[in-house]
């Protein structure tokens, strides 16, 4: 940009402020609403002390009220009266359970490739071709993942938390040779998930695979695993709805020692996997190259197993930090989640086990107990 635009573009800077702020954000293209070129907005962009930053905005569930009540709810369920923090000024702090007693489980499409991929190429070096009959129809693969949160067990060694991830379908051979693959090879076939595929899956990989990783001493000192998932229509109902889950559980043995728990609904910062194992685990898988589903599956374990377990402890502690958040809001979504600077704090081995619950959440506290007393 010239000095004499720039100079003519600072000066009408509060007029081109009022001009911005009057559009709409679904239409705020300022290239066309202020009849500059994008060059010369990039260049005010980045200058210092400029008027106007980027900002990138996702997309949250919307919430009714009755969501915003379950979710404030089952926010303040997860703070334990028993654990409190000494402080200078005031009463002790109470603190969140250290949630040791939790497994989430949910489901994730994996893909073989993404469009619009970025790449780091040489001068001269011709840059990777990638081919799909059409880009609806990448290869895909679900899979269903259960973990619990990482501990340091009595002996001293670190437990990772990791219970399973499963692909959902079968492994079946190829009957006829296509361009893929030949006759004979092994080939992956999708299955459709529903509550009976659901079901089986629980009982038959998550339920003991649950038994066999979680550590002796940890199953003794939590008599009772809550498999936290989402409300899906696939998923096993908690209540009394399921008899074959229930009895199942019952020829177990396991009727008293796992319990299904539904967390509220719109709710995915409330499931470890959603807020951020998987997009870890997604950030992973695409620095390979699979070729096939079977490919895909093994790399998708392999990241899993890989995955550090310090890594996972600190999304445990952002889900704490989020249930603060959320009591904060009133059970709605629209926080930001805080920054705790975990890298140093780990470091320095001041990475705490559980987070204090917010002010907000002891009035809310108070005042439950208030009323239930006054009803009595």
């Amino acid at each position: 940009m010239s000095a004499r635009r720039k100079g003519k573009f600072k000066h009408d800077r509060d007029d081109t402020k009022a001009k911005v702020a009057a559009v709409p954000f679904s239409k705020r293209d300022l290239a066309a609403q202020l009849e500059t070129p994008q060059s010369s907005l990039m260049c005010v962009l980045k200058e210092k002390g400029s008027a106007f930053r980027r900002h990138s905005n996702a997309l949250k569930p919307k919430l009714t009220e009755e969501n915003q009540q379950a979710r404030l709810q089952f926010a303040l369920s997860k703070i334990n009266l028993n654990t409190t923090t000494p402080t200078r000024r005031g009463p002790p702090q109470p603190k969140f359970n250290t949630l040791f007693d939790e497994a989430h489980v949910d489901e994730k499409w994996f893909y073989l490739c993404r469009d619009g991929e970025n790449c780091i190429i040489i001068y001269g070096e011709e840059p990777p071709k990638r081919c799909v009959s059409h880009k609806s129809h990448i290869t895909k693969v679900m899979f269903l993942c259960a973990q619990a949160r990482p501990r340091r067990l009595h002996n001293g060694m670190w437990w990772d938390g990791k219970i399973g991830i499963w692909p959902i379908g079968e492994c079946t051979v190829a009957q006829r040779t296509s361009v893929n693959r030949p006759a004979g090879a092994d080939e992956f076939t999708k299955q459709s998930i529903d509550r009976d595929k659901c079901r089986e899956m629980m009982i038959n990989d998550v339920v003991p695979a649950t038994q066999s990783r979680f550590p002796t001493s940890e199953q003794a000192r939590c008599s009772t695993m809550h498999i936290q998932q989402d409300g899906a229509p696939s998923h096993v109902p908690t209540k009394n709805e399921d008899d074959m889950w229930f009895e199942e559980m019952e020829t177990l043995g396991l009727s008293d020692s796992i319990v299904l728990v539904t967390q509220p609904a719109n709710s995915p910062d409330v499931n470890v996997n959603d807020l951020g194992f998987f997009n870890a685990l997604q950030a992973m898988c695409h620095s390979c190259c699979p070729m096939n589903s079977l490919e895909l599956i093994e790399m998708v374990t392999m990241c899993c197993n890989e995955h550090p377990a310090n890594k996972i402890n600190r999304i445990w502690l952002t889900y704490q930090s989020c249930l603060n958040e959320i009591i904060k809001c009133n059970g709605k979504n629209d926080y930001k989640i805080p920054h705790m600077n975990k890298d140093k704090l780990e470091r320095t081995n001041r990475l705490p086990l559980t987070l204090d619950v917010c002010e907000e959440g002891l009035a809310l506290l108070q005042a439950q107990s208030t009323g239930t007393s006054t009803n009595n």
